[in-house]
Order: structure tokens, then C-alpha cells, then sequence
């Protein structure tokens, strides 16, 4: 989706918020740029997001650099185990708190584990409106140390013409932080 990735990288800049954009990476090459001149973290949401397939390889082939990789639809597939990621040279794994199965990031076996608490499908697939969304985005600030989001472009229709409003608000109550710099921060704490 272009027009909401122009839309979204503006409303950021205006904002100074800096994101994590995970990209599929057969798509990495033509977005990069736009990406990157904003200051934002770029990390794989598989290569073309078919899971019948082998994914951090053909990821690896774009680009050996990036540190991350998101889960397509939260599935940690058998490739996804933490012995893989690391043998492809990832430093931290995102995905939900469901398939994680716990709520705040981890170290572990070299890999940071960030979970994801909500995300933008539930308005896409089960109709929640952004109101609904949002609410619950801001309690769920309000209630815990750390709250990881996603949001899609390809679901901008949803949330995109309160995004601005939303990260505004968010600023005033948390720290933002890419998941780059999450990682980062756990990497430090574990070898103290």
C-alpha cells in the first residue's frame, strides 16, 4: 500500500517517532530507502510470507544486516526455532503474546523475544472499530511496563486517519522505542 506508507512515514516524522518497519523481503528492495530516511528500524516479516516455505534463508539473500524478524501471522513455525534464528544471524524474534506466551521481552539463547499485545487484524478480520482499538492500545499502556503494537499498511483503511492523534497521545504517556532498541537493551542488561 504506497499511499498509506507515504501517509504513515509522514505522520511519524511529524510526530519524531521513530518505528520498526517489518517488511516482507522480496518487497525491501524498492521500499528501503523510503524507510530508512526517516530514521526507522527495518527488520524481515518473511520473505513473500508463505509459510508452507522456508523463509529466513531467502530473507538472508536480501540483506545479511537486519537484526529482525516478525512472525507472519504470529506462527513460529519449525524454522523459527531459536538454533535457526541465530544461525541466520537474527538478534531478536517479535510476535504475539499468544504465541509467545508471555507479555513482557526475554533473552533467550541469544535471541531477544519480543511479544506482540496487539496488532491491527482484529480490525481487519472481526470488524473492532480503531475507537475500540485504541481504547484498548491506551489501557494496556496504562496497565503494563511494556506494550508492543503492529500495524499494518496493507490495513491503513482501519486506523490510518487517527494514527496521528494515537501516537500524540501514546508520546505523552511512554517511551517509544524500535524493537532494534529493545533488543539492544536486553543485549546490554544480560552481559552485566
Amino acid at each position: 500500500s504506497p499511499a498509506a506508507l507515504d501517509r504513515m512515514l509522514a505522520i511519524e516524522a511529524e510526530a519524531g517517532v521513530r518505528a520498526t518497519y517489518n517488511v516482507v523481503g522480496r518487497l525491501l528492495p524498492e521500499l528501503r530507502e523510503r524507510i530508512e530516511r526517516g530514521g526507522h528500524a527495518l527488520a524481515f516479516h518473511s520473505y513473500d510470507h508463505d509459510l508452507g516455505r522456508e523463509q529466513l534463508g531467502a530473507c538472508r539473500q536480501v540483506d545479511y544486516r537486519l537484526k529482525g524478524y516478525r512472525a507472519p501471522q504470529s506462527r513460529l513455525t519449525a524454522e523459527l526455532r531459536d538454533a535457526q534464528l541465530g544461525w541466520h544471524n537474527f538478534e531478536w524474534l517479535a510476535s504475539s503474546v499468544s504465541s509467545l506466551g508471555f507479555s513482557v521481552p526475554k533473552l533467550e539463547n541469544g535471541l531477544v523475544k519480543i511479544p506482540i499485545l496487539l496488532d491491527d487484524f482484529d480490525m481487519h478480520r472481526h470488524g473492532r472499530s480503531f475507537a475500540d482499538w485504541r481504547r484498548r492500545t491506551i489501557e494496556a499502556i496504562r496497565q503494563h511496563d511494556f506494550v508492543a503494537f503492529s500495524l499494518h499498511d496493507c490495513y491503513a483503511g482501519h486506523w490510518l486517519a487517527g494514527y496521528a492523534e494515537l501516537l500524540e497521545e501514546v508520546k505523552t504517556m511512554a517511551r517509544l522505542r524500535t524493537m532494534d532498541e529493545v533488543a539492544a537493551e536486553l543485549f546490554v542488561a544480560g552481559a552485566v
